[in-house]
């Protein structure tokens, strides 16, 4: 692993490394260690997404898109990184071929992850719309039932 001017960063258990919906101009490569990558993380709906240790990297997806974070990375424990900054990337890329590799398995990781994601959501709005179905038609009903009983006139 070659990089001139790599900057090595130590980070502790804990310790958030990337905020989700934060602009980043780097990337990480784990040297040791282990990290955590989460959805929604700190919030009730929080979704892990795996814990990523030595060789892999993460932040990739901002790196190369210029977009908001998608995910949060936590130090899982003590784990030393090298930060790789947009400017940096084609270096490290050429210095590093198989990292390029696992650059684009993590962002195909990453894609499925959020599909699948999509997929739950989408089965649960359908879900709540057919509950809400449901209820809508049993309130008309008892309007209905009430109409009958209490105005039998208004049958016709």
């Amino acid at each position: 692993m070659q990089m001139e001017n790599a900057t090595m960063l130590k980070f502790h258990a804990d310790d958030m490394i990337i905020k989700e919906g934060g602009t980043y101009e780097e990337m990480y490569k784990i040297i040791s260690g282990s990290v955590a990558v989460y959805i929604r993380y700190g919030e009730k709906e929080e979704h892990l997404i795996g814990i990523y240790s030595k060789p892999k990297c993460f932040g990739e997806v901002h790196v190369l898109s210029g977009q908001p974070s998608i995910y949060t990375v936590v130090a899982y424990d003590d784990v030393l990184l090298m930060r790789i900054t947009k400017d940096s990337l084609e270096e490290f890329i050429r210095n590093n071929p198989r990292n390029a590799i696992d650059i684009m398995q993590n962002m195909v990781h990453t894609n499925m992850l959020m599909q699948k994601n999509i997929d739950l959501l989408l089965d649960d709005i359908y879900e709540k719309q057919e509950i809400n179905k449901k209820r809508t038609e049993d309130m008309k009903n008892k309007i209905r039932q009430y109409r009958l009983n209490s105005f039998p006139f208004l049958e016709a």
